[in-house]
């Protein structure tokens, strides 16, 4: 009993450590592609790398040009520019913040 109890309690706190990013903001203006998230679970030394786009339609995977990340009040908010892009079909964003892989769609 207490074994399972310490196991749940690990599972339900490396849940709450790590949150997946929300997508805020999605524009295609002014010749690229910028893409704003967010991530209520944020510390001071948040790093994003890896980051590709990826329209569901093609496959292709598009790298990113820019990546400027703030954090305040353990909030992080992650401003991804890609370049300009014509068609989009629910395209996804990958991506690794703090070296763990993750993923979200990007809203629309």
């Amino acid at each position: 009993m207490r074994k399972s109890l310490t196991i749940m309690v690990c599972v339900l706190a490396s849940i709450a450590v790590y949150a997946k990013p929300r997508c805020q903001n999605f524009s295609n203006h002014d010749n690229k592609v910028t893409i704003i998230f967010t991530d209520d679970k944020a510390v001071d030394n948040y790093s994003v790398s890896d980051v590709k786009l990826i329209p569901s339609w093609m496959g292709t995977e598009y790298e990113v040009t820019s990546v400027k990340a703030k954090v305040k009040d353990g909030v992080a908010t992650v401003t991804l520019t890609f370049p300009h892009l014509t068609h989009f079909s629910n395209p996804k964003v990958k991506l690794k913040i703090n070296g763990k892989k993750t993923s979200f769609h990007v809203c629309q």
